[in-house]
């Protein structure tokens, strides 16, 4: 009975270490917010992919500038990229650009996102984005910034932490970076940590 007991004692030591030695999924988000006067903000298209952008068109999810979105969930969930490099150059607004390609076409990307678009609305919204890239082409390298994100290094900064609030624990951890762009060309970048929540699995 004695070395019955102490093999289940030694085979419930060696589960709860395994338990206790597997590691806890990660998934890293970011969100960047431009405090810029009378600016807008464009990035280069080099993010990794963006779950929280699944319903949007491939006509803008491959641009070659981001205009229009600054937030990426990065896919898929529990992926960690080595570096994320973020590009990004002050830009017009929208109401700038359109002085110079004439209107958005809002009708059309609309439709677009609703699945009834025709041929027309299409290319239409092609070429308008065609025309945007040009211009934006147009702004020296010398304007051009660079943020670079280590998410290995925040993984280990917080792998003993445990995150505040509820949240699918099931999920794993959530790290987020709030980049906050200043006016003087600076940069500020925060890292919160959460539970991963079923609320944040899309948002923009």
């Amino acid at each position: 009975m004695k070395k019955l007991m102490l093999l289940i004692s030694s085979t419930t030591s060696l589960a709860l270490s395994g338990c206790s030695a597997m590691p806890m999924k990660n998934s890293i988000s970011f969100q960047i917010n431009d405090h810029l006067k009378g600016q807008d903000v464009v990035y280069r298209n080099n993010w990794p992919e963006c779950s929280n952008l699944s319903g949007t068109p491939d006509t803008l999810k491959r641009q070659k500038y981001i205009t229009t979105y600054s937030r990426c969930k990065v896919s898929p969930e529990g992926y960690v990229p080595q570096q994320i490099i973020i590009e990004y150059a002050p830009w017009l607004t929208m109401e700038q650009v359109e002085k110079i390609l004439g209107d958005y076409p809002q009708k059309a990307l609309s439709d677009i996102v609703l699945g009834f678009a025709n041929e027309q609305q299409k290319m239409e919204l092609k070429i308008w984005n065609l025309k945007q890239e040009e211009l934006i082409a147009k702004i020296p390298a010398t304007a051009w910034k660079h943020i670079i994100l280590t998410p290995p290094k925040e993984i280990e900064k917080y792998k003993n932490q445990v995150p505040e609030g509820k949240g699918n624990r099931s999920r794993g951890k959530e790290i987020h970076y709030l980049i906050s762009l200043n006016p003087d060309g600076s940069y500020d970048i925060e890292t919160k940590l959460y539970w991963v929540s079923k609320y944040q699995e899309k948002w923009n």
